[in-house]
């Protein structure tokens, strides 16, 4: 936002020179710093993309190794409750692996759903089961809040 607004002061400086080699030295002036406010755009956004791929990783492996009320601090605080009873039930249940089959990122509007395949048995039964789950991610940006938060719910391991 702020690199739009030098852009306009800029113009409006240059259509007020009368010297036309002033306006040319203006211009690329002007070409320079919109070619580095897109560089910074992509910069910033490239940032919120290696932060997103850090926190499934992080998500993904505190599930793994049973760590759920730490993985719980990764879920919306509208889920929390839910989210912290179905971890509360999972605690019969060991992932064996996971694996990350797909993700779907959406730049613009700071969101992702990704599908992940867990492994795990349970320790009632011994038996070694498959699962899907379908995880869906948004970035938020406010306070001590900011940063990649869970909007489903930890899958039912039974």
């Amino acid at each position: 936002m702020t690199a739009i607004l030098l852009f306009r002061s800029l113009f409006f400086t240059i259509r007020k020179l009368s010297s036309v080699k002033m306006r040319r030295n203006m211009l690329r002036f002007r070409l320079l710093i919109l070619l580095a406010a897109c560089v910074i755009a992509a910069c910033s956004s490239g940032m919120v993309r290696a932060e997103f791929d850090k926190s499934l990783e992080k998500y993904n492996e505190l599930v793994r190794w049973r760590e759920l009320d730490k993985a719980a601090s990764f879920a919306v605080p509208s889920i929390s409750e839910e989210f912290s009873a179905r971890a509360e039930a999972a605690k019969g249940s060991r992932v064996i692996d996971y694996q990350v089959v797909d993700v779907r990122y959406d730049e613009k509007a700071r969101e992702a759903s990704t599908t992940v395949t867990y492994k795990y048995y349970s320790l009632a039964t011994g038996l070694v089961h498959d699962m899907t789950d379908k995880q869906e991610w948004i970035y938020t940006g406010e306070g001590d809040a900011k940063g990649w938060r869970l909007k489903s719910l930890l899958p039912e391991f039974r």
